[in-house]
């Protein structure tokens, strides 16, 4: 479940700096912090998913 949860995350980050550079290209604010946000969480739900496939408990 972790492992999933890893990949998934890892993604959503990777689509979300994609969608960041298309709305810093267009300039268009609220779309850049709404990524700079999903960037955040998706990036701290991998690190805790990461911690958790190694085996130690938060």
């Amino acid at each position: 479940m972790n492992k999933g949860l890893l990949v998934t995350n890892i993604i959503v980050f990777f689509l979300a700096a994609a969608v960041l550079g298309g709305s810093l290209y267009y300039e268009e604010e609220v779309s850049v912090v709404a990524m700079l946000l999903v960037m955040i969480v998706s990036a701290g739900n991998a690190i805790m998913s990461f911690l958790r496939l190694k085996g130690k408990r938060l």
